[in-house]
């Protein structure tokens, strides 16, 4: 699998993007990101009214998770939208100076099949047209999606829904499919990206995370090369420490790990799936809301790196 992996000491990666300084504040918070992986409306409502920052929704997250269907997301847009008025109807007329500012995050599974991340040609085409009819989507759904115009000469107030993608490519022979993550990119309407753990089945992570910042991918979704993140913090610390796609770190990942894993590492977001106890494989993955609770709680008091 990987040959070279990037530690916390592989500076040549400053090269290859930079900080975009019209980037929204609200991509970057001054304390740790919680991201949910959910497979459901329910899943995404709840992230969105217990504190997640984001939730990733896919289908069958039994095999990985595949793209889940135009009507989930649609709904999905619908739940997150309705949780962020709540939240800034509680916060008062002046929401857009606090934090309830912040849309919620949902980023969409676009992946065509369990197994391998080696798409032939009718595969990238199916993910190309969903991700086009998705952005389709999301420009109709605007009044939820983009930010809204004021008073103001202009002025916008951020939108409740930030709808992104997570995608994932790669050549027979481990490398990023860099024609399929390309077109994929250029489909998105300029929708936020993540690079889901196809990632961790690169030949080489270096030179995988430099192609991705070429490519335009805001985010890349890591265990850093190991079964867990724990094992892979070196990895983790060497990507979080360069200028390219910010780390989400993933795998093994639990609440009460994650001062000791951003202080290993320095890593701002992390990934998990807080589903409920004693769900067999075919059953669906529902969203346990206590457990769901208790993260974002331990998670948002753990400080961020400097």
């Amino acid at each position: 699998m990987n040959a070279t992996r990037l530690t916390s000491s592989a500076p040549s990666l400053r090269r290859h993007t930079t900080a975009n300084p019209l980037e929204p504040t609200w991509r970057r918070p001054e304390r740790i990101v919680l991201e949910t992986c959910v497979e459901d409306i329910e899943g995404v409502r709840l992230s969105a009214r217990l504190g997640a920052d984001r939730a990733e929704l896919g289908d069958n997250l039994a095999a990985s998770g595949t793209t889940p269907s135009i009507g989930t997301v649609e709904a999905a847009i619908f739940a997150a939208a309705e949780q962020v008025d709540e939240r800034r109807a509680l916060a008062g007329a002046h929401w857009a100076r606090t934090a309830a500012a912040a849309p919620f995050g949902l980023r969409v599974l676009i992946r065509p099949r369990g197994g391998d991340y080696v798409y032939d040609s009718d595969e990238g085409r199916a993910m190309i047209a969903d991700v086009r009819r998705i952005a389709t989507l999301a420009r109709e759904m605007s009044e939820f999606t983009r930010p809204q115009a004021t008073g103001g000469a202009g002025t916008h107030l951020p939108p409740a829904v930030e709808l992104g993608f997570v995608i994932g490519a790669l050549t027979a022979d481990g490398a990023v499919d860099r024609g399929l993550v390309r077109l994929l990119v250029n489909m998105a309407d300029g929708a936020p990206i993540t690079f889901h753990r196809a990632f961790d089945s690169c030949r080489d992570t270096a030179e995988a995370y430099g192609d991705l910042g070429g490519l335009g991918v805001d985010y890349v979704l890591t265990s850093g090369a190991a079964p867990t993140a724990a094992e892979g913090a070196e990895v983790l610390a060497g990507l979080a420490s360069s200028q390219g796609p910010a780390v989400i770190a993933a795998g093994g990942v639990r609440p009460a790990d994650v001062a000791g894993l951003v202080e290993r590492t320095g890593v701002r977001e992390v990934h998990m799936r807080l589903a409920r106890a004693g769900l067999e494989p075919g059953e669906p993955q529902r969203t346990d809301p206590d457990l769901l609770r208790s993260a974002v709680e331990t998670i948002h008091a753990v400080p961020a790196p400097a």
